[in-house]
């Protein structure tokens, strides 16, 4: 008996000095066990799927809950061509943002951009792309948005996707101040949105349209409502010579990280940042604007908890998705073009369904007791 205790104990030993090497990587794949998703089916040029388990932007430890938005992105990836630049997706059920303030997010898949603040990488192959997916976007429970075209808040709607989509290029870089320094100055919240001090001529990736009534004072007159000249630059669509020098209003006492405000009057001094003064820190856009790429596509998702799908958010995501198309030509001024239709993969394997038996055409009249003596030879074992 003693023997037996003291085997036991052995074996917990063992398994607690095991643990403390493997549990991280334990509790990693039992994260990814723990969420399951399935397709439904495309809906016009929607794709719905069922999802279970954690669906939060983050996890209990404080790091980036991606392994859901991996699943569904690989899971879409099953049925459909791998040409889509975005993924964006609704869901039918509430969940918690990175943040008490986002109500969207953006994740980036890949960058093979230089020169606008970002490192270059690919973690596609993890989304179930070869090189393609360059990130994906959470917009939120469906039912939490206006989706009707008639409904005054729809501009939010789209506004607040054009806003999650400029992310895939700005906010991110730096400028070489007048004194050879590096300065993050032109950076608000997270230092992926624009300083509010900054006049990005009313940015959708935030900063203001600031009006200078001189004598040191400037007054908010436009916010959230356009892609600026220098947002245009970094994702591609204008070259550098068209990017005017942008006013800075430098005032320490300013919280940099505010978001957006029309009607608001600051005082300050005014700086002037140009795009020389930006490349001098990050370089050239490569590639440059004159071979950069200006067609996209976007991919359209709704993630439900099983059982609840009605089919009437699909009305909604149509509207939305539609509306999208328009909007980003609107405002790359014509030079962006957003697809958004679903296109299948060829040759998806397909269930025979029950295959007859060969035969050779009866020539003689109709017998009913060859019938049911054919069926009766022709009967499997199992019925």
């Amino acid at each position: 008996m003693r023997k037996n205790k003291i085997s036991n104990l052995l074996i917990i030993f063992l398994s607690v000095c095991i643990c403390v090497n493997l549990c991280p990587i334990l509790l990693s794949v039992s994260h990814a066990d723990d969420f399951t998703v399935k397709s439904i089916g495309d809906y016009g040029n929607v794709t719905v799927m069922e999802v279970t388990g954690n669906y939060d932007a983050k996890i209990s430890d404080g790091s980036n809950n991606n392994i859901p938005r991996q699943e569904i992105a690989k899971e879409f990836f099953k049925t459909h061509k791998d040409e889509y630049d975005f993924l964006v997706i609704y869901t039918n059920f509430d969940f918690e943002m990175p943040d008490a303030e986002a109500v969207a997010f953006y994740k980036g898949v890949r960058n093979d951009t230089q020169g606008i603040g970002l490192p270059l990488f690919d973690n596609s192959a993890l989304f179930g792309s070869s090189g393609k997916l360059q990130g994906s976007i959470d917009m939120g429970n469906i039912s939490n948005v206006a989706t009707d075209p008639l409904d005054p808040n729809f501009e939010d709607t789209l506004s607040i996707l054009a806003h999650e989509h400029l992310h895939r290029w700005a906010a991110h870089v730096k400028f070489r101040d007048a004194g050879g320094q590096t300065s993050s100055a032109l950076l608000g919240k997270n230092n992926d949105h624009w300083s509010f001090l900054l006049d990005t001529d009313g940015s959708l990736l935030y900063g203001n349209d600031w009006q200078d009534n001189g004598g040191g004072t400037f007054t908010s007159i436009a916010s959230r409502k356009y892609y600026s000249l220098l947002d245009l630059y970094l994702m591609g669509f204008i070259d550098k010579w068209q990017v005017p020098p942008i006013l800075l209003i430098i005032n320490p006492d300013i919280d940099k990280a505010r978001p957006s405000e029309t009607g608001v009057t600051i005082s300050g001094l005014p700086q002037y940042i140009s795009i020389d003064d930006i490349i001098a820190v990050e370089g050239e856009r490569a590639p440059a604007p004159s071979a950069s790429q200006k067609t996209f596509k976007s991919a359209f998702i709704l993630i439900t908890s099983p059982g609840t799908f009605t089919g009437y958010e699909i009305y909604g995501l149509e509207a939305v998705r539609s509306a999208w198309v328009t909007r980003f030509s609107i405002l790359t001024d014509g030079k962006g073009l957003m697809q958004v239709a679903s296109s299948l993969k060829e040759n998806i394997p397909a269930n025979p369904g029950i295959i007859p038996p060969s035969l050779d055409p009866r020539t003689l009249p109709p017998e009913i007791n060859d019938g049911v003596a054919w069926l009766m030879t022709n009967q499997a074992a199992d019925g």
